[in-house]
């Protein structure tokens, strides 16, 4: 004999069952939404942090870099400034028209360490930081930097003249001896000769022209200067409130 077992009808589900599935849903989304969401900010953060710290020791070099160029930039000045007094009272030898010419036509160039600069701009990171302070200081750094990168390349270009003219001026057997016996470094590192060729009255027309090269070449140093002393001042500036804000997130 069959036995028949009844049909159970499907339960069907309350409202506030439905309701509370809605609820556990959506707060399952959520959760993931805010906590992918609390990831890429800290991704961001981490960044923003990273490329921070490389503007701030890009900047640690400049500041030194800065001071050693204004100190080589003023040494050569105060050198100029004393040739041309002693041009002036006619105290000036031949010997000492070799030795202030060939060294004052050298230079020293600032070179910015703007590895970190560089990145900063290039991945976009100046969206990430909210110190407007900082991005303010990124950017008139940076305009400042520009500045100076074109008057060192006046001056340059004008140095380099005076170096060719050299060759029209001066007795190559006096430069070579000076060469091979100049020191590894130092503002005025080519030595006097011990003995010089009458360029005083050689060639005056000649030797005026190389005088005027020189010293103009030269007296945008004091152009230079001032601009690295304003460059220095944003940096310091600006490093200072790198440090205020992210100095303790740095490794």
């Amino acid at each position: 004999m069959e036995v028949h077992h009844p049909h159970h009808i499907a339960h069907k589900k309350k409202w506030n069952e439905y309701i509370l599935e809605f609820l556990m849903l959506f707060i399952a989304v959520s959760l993931g939404f805010f906590a992918e969401n609390l990831r890429e900010q800290q991704i961001e953060k981490h960044r923003e942090i990273s490329y921070l710290q490389n503007v701030h020791e890009d900047l640690q070099l400049d500041l030194k870099s800065i001071d050693t160029v204004i100190v080589s930039n003023n040494a050569r000045l105060e050198a100029l400034d004393t040739f041309f007094l002693h041009l002036k009272t006619k105290k000036a030898t031949n010997e000492e028209v070799y030795f202030y010419l060939r060294n004052l036509a050298l230079r020293s160039t600032f070179e910015s360490s703007h590895i970190g600069f560089d990145q900063i701009k290039s991945a976009g990171g100046l969206r990430m930081v909210k110190n407007k302070t900082i991005t303010s200081g990124i950017q008139e750094y940076e305009k400042i930097l520009s500045g100076v990168d074109k008057l060192e390349e006046l001056r340059d270009r004008t140095l380099e003249q005076g170096r060719f003219k050299m060759a029209k001026v001066f007795d190559a057997k006096i430069l070579y001896d000076m060469s091979i016996h100049q020191k590894k470094d130092g503002v005025l590192r080519f030595p006097m000769p011990d003995h010089a060729d009458d360029v005083l009255t050689k060639d005056p027309a000649a030797l005026n022209e190389l005088l005027n090269l020189v010293s103009t070449g030269l007296n945008t140093n004091r152009y230079i200067t001032s601009r690295l002393t304003a460059l220095k001042n944003v940096g310091q500036k600006l490093d200072n409130a790198i440090m205020h804000d992210y100095g303790s997130s740095m490794h």
